[in-house]
C-alpha cells in the first residue's frame, strides 16, 4: 500500500498519455486504418473552420462592442458563444476513445485521481476548442479597442471558458447515465423531437420562410425580439456569460468591487457544475450498476441475436424471446429471412435515436414542403424531400451489424450463411425506404399537392438506383469497418467516420446525377428520358448488388477478426 500511495498523479497522466497515443498511433496500423486516417485529414479543414470562422466573428464582433462604447452589447456575444459551444457539443461528438474510461477504476486510482482524469478525457473535443478560442477571441478584441479591459478581458474569457467546459462535462455525463434506461431514452427523445421541431416551426412561422415580409413586418419581429431579450436580460446577467461581460463592463466604469463579485460568481457556477459532475463519477468509482444495464447488456443483445437465428430450429419459446415473438410474422419468406426481420424491427422499437433519425426529416418535409413557394409549383419538391428524407436510412445500412453487438458471434456458430442474413438486413432497409418515400407523397400531398407523374416516376427510379448503390458499398463497409452502437451513450461516436464520409460523399454523387439528369430532360425538352437511363442505372446497381452479396459470407470471414473485436468489446 506504502509503494501504491507513492505513485504521483503526474505519473497516472503520463502512463495514461502514453495508453492513449499508442493506441490512438496503433489503431491507424489496423486494417483500414489508412481509410480512417484519410478520412480525419479530410474532416480536419472542415473543424478547423468551425473553429476559425466563430473565432474570427466573435473577435469581430467583440473589437465593435468596444470601439463604439457599446459594452452593453457584450451579453449577446458571450450568450452566442455559449449556445455555440453546446451546438457544436451535440452535433459533433468527441474524440473516440479507444478504451471505456469507466474502466480505469479497476486500478488502483484514488477517486480524485479518477475525477480529475475523468474530467481532461476528451478536452480536445471540437466544441471546447471552438467555444475557448472564441471566448479568447473577443477578449483580444476587446483588447486592441480598449488596451485598459485587456486584464479583466482575459480574466472573465478564461473563469468563462472553464465553467462552460464544466457544465458540457457536466451535461453530458448526466445525460448518459439518463440514456441508460430504454424508458429513459424514449422520453428523452420525445422531447428532443417535440423541442428540435418546435423550433423550426417557431422559424418558419416567425421568419415567414416562403413569403414575402415587408420592411415594417421585419422591423416589428425586431422590436418583438429586442422586447422579449429586454425581458430575459435580469435573469441572462446573472448566468456565467452575462455575469462574464458584466465584468467587463463594472470595470470600465470603475466598479472594481462589482467586477469581482461577477468573476467570483462564475467561480461559484463552476464550483456547482464541478460538484454535480463529481457526483455522476462518485457513483461510477463505487461500481453502480445502472438499472437496465442487464437490458442493454451484450449478452442480452447475444441472446437476442441467437434466438432469432435458432428460433426456425426450435419449437419451444424461451423466456428471453418474448418481445421478439410478439412482433408480427412474415409467413411468406424463409425462416431465417423472416426471424432476422423482426429481429431488426425490434431494434428499430428498441433503438429510439434510430427511430428519430426517420421520424425527424418526415416532420421537417412537412413544415416546409408547403413553404416554399413557386418551387412548389415546380414539381421539384418530391425529388428534394425524398433526397432529404433517405440520408438518414442510407446511413444504417454502413453499419448494420453495429446493434447486434457481441451477437455477432452466434452468426458465425449458427447454421446460416451470413448472406442470410445481410440480406434480411437489406431487405428490412429497402423496407424503410419504401415506407419513408410512401410517406413523403403522402405529406407533400397535403401540403404542397401532388407532383407531376413524369418526376414521381423518375424520382422512384432515382430511389431505387441509389437504394441499391448505398446497400452495396455498405454491405462492404459493415463487415470491413464495423462500429458498435450503444444507444445509452449520446456523447460518442457511434460510426466509422470513413463509412459517413463514404455515405454523405455516394447521396451526394447520386443525387448530383439524378438532378443532372432532369437538368438534362428540361433542355432537351424530354421529361421522360431519366426514366429508361435511371432504370438501366437500377439495373446495373442490382447486377453488383447480387455479385457483392455472394461475396460477402468470404469477406466475413476475412475480417471475421475485427467483427468480433469491435462489436464485443464492453
Amino acid at each position: 500500500m506504502a509503494q501504491l500511495n507513492s505513485i504521483t498523479t503526474s505519473q497516472h497522466f503520463r502512463a495514461i498519455l502514453y495508453l492513449r497515443w499508442h493506441l490512438f498511433r496503433n489503431g491507424f496500423r489496423r486494417k483500414g486504418g489508412r481509410g480512417e486516417l484519410a478520412a480525419r485529414i479530410f474532416v480536419f479543414p472542415i473543424f478547423a473552420l468551425l473553429i476559425i470562422g466563430p473565432s474570427l466573428a466573435a473577435g469581430s464582433a467583440a473589437y465593435a462592442a468596444a470601439s463604439h462604447h457599446k459594452l452593453v452589447a457584450l451579453p449577446v456575444i458571450f450568450w452566442a458563444i455559449f449556445v455555440f459551444q453546446i451546438f457544436i457539443s451535440i452535433n459533433i461528438a468527441p474524440p473516440g476513445l479507444s478504451f471505456d474510461p469507466e474502466s480505469l477504476i479497476r486500478f488502483p486510482l484514488s477517486f480524485t485521481r479518477y475525477l480529475v482524469i475523468r474530467l481532461f478525457l476528451g478536452l480536445l473535443s471540437v466544441s471546447t476548442l471552438a467555444g475557448t478560442l472564441a471566448l479568447f477571441s473577443a477578449a483580444i478584441g476587446i483588447s486592441v479597442a480598449a488596451p485598459t479591459l485587456a486584464p479583466i478581458a482575459f480574466l472573465s474569457a478564461l473563469s468563462l471558458a472553464f465553467s462552460n467546459m464544466l457544465f458540457t462535462r457536466m451535461v453530458f455525463a448526466w445525460v448518459d447515465r439518463w440514456l441508460s434506461t430504454r424508458r429513459a431514452r424514449e422520453l428523452f427523445t420525445a422531447l428532443i423531437f417535440l423541442f428540435s421541431i418546435g423550433v423550426q416551426y417557431l422559424n418558419v412561422t416567425f421568419n415567414g420562410v416562403g413569403r414575402h415580409t415587408s420592411h415594417a413586418q421585419q422591423q416589428a419581429k425586431i422590436t418583438g425580439s429586442l422586447r422579449m431579450y429586454h425581458s430575459l436580460q435580469p435573469v441572462l446577467l446573472r448566468l456565467p456569460p452575462g455575469l462574464a461581460a458584466s465584468s467587463i463592463l463594472d470595470v470600465s466604469q470603475d466598479h472594481l468591487v462589482l467586477a469581482t463579485f461577477s468573476n467570483f460568481g462564475i467561480l461559484l457556477f463552476s464550483a456547482l457544475f464541478l460538484a454535480v459532475f463529481a457526483l455522476r463519477m462518485q457513483r461510477e468509482y463505487r461500481g453502480e450498476n445502472l438499472s437496465d444495464s442487464i437490458a442493454n447488456s451484450p449478452l442480452s443483445k447475444a441472446s437476442v441475436v441467437s434466438t432469432a437465428l435458432t428460433q426456425p430450429f426450435r419449437a419451444t419459446q424461451s423466456k428471453d424471446s418474448r418481445d421478439a415473438h410478439s412482433l408480427p410474422t412474415t409467413p411468406h419468406l424463409p425462416p431465417i429471412i423472416s426471424a432476422c426481420l423482426r429481429k431488426e424491427l425490434l431494434y428499430v422499437r428498441r433503438n429510439t435515436t434510430q427511430f428519430y433519425g426517420l421520424v425527424a426529416p418526415l416532420a421537417m418535409v412537412f413544415l416546409f414542403a408547403g413553404r416554399v413557394g413557386s418551387f412548389a409549383r415546380t414539381g421539384y419538391t418530391f425529388p428534394a424531400a425524398v433526397t432529404y428524407s433517405l440520408l438518414g436510412v442510407s446511413a444504417l445500412a454502413y453499419n448494420c451489424f453495429g446493434l447486434d453487438a457481441s451477437g455477432i458471434q452466434f452468426y458465425f456458430l449458427a447454421p446460416v450463411r451470413l448472406r442470410t442474413v445481410i440480406l434480411a438486413k437489406n431487405l428490412f432497409g429497402f423496407s424503410l425506404t419504401a415506407i419513408q418515400i410512401a410517406l413523403v407523397f403522402v405529406v407533400l400531398c397535403f401540403t404542397s399537392g401532388r407532383p407531376p407523374l413524369l418526376i414521381t416516376l423518375t424520382t422512384l427510379c432515382w430511389a431505387v438506383f441509389a437504394a441499391l448503390s448505398n446497400v452495396t458499398l455498405g454491405n462492404i463497409r459493415s463487415l470491413t469497418a464495423p462500429k458498435k452502437i450503444d444507444p445509452g451513450k449520446l456523447s460518442r461516436k457511434q460510426a466509422s467516420q470513413l463509412s459517413a464520409l463514404m455515405s454523405i460523399g455516394l447521396m451526394l454523387t447520386l443525387s448530383a446525377v439524378g438532378y443532372g439528369l432532369l437538368a438534362l430532360a428540361q433542355t432537351v425538352h424530354l421529361l421522360w428520358l431519366p426514366i429508361p437511363i435511371l432504370l438501366a442505372l437500377a439495373f446495373g446497381a442490382f447486377s453488383l448488388y447480387l455479385a457483392g452479396l455472394n461475396r460477402v459470407d468470404r469477406i466475413a470471414l476475412r475480417n471475421r477478426q475485427t467483427l468480433i473485436e469491435e462489436l464485443c468489446k464492453i
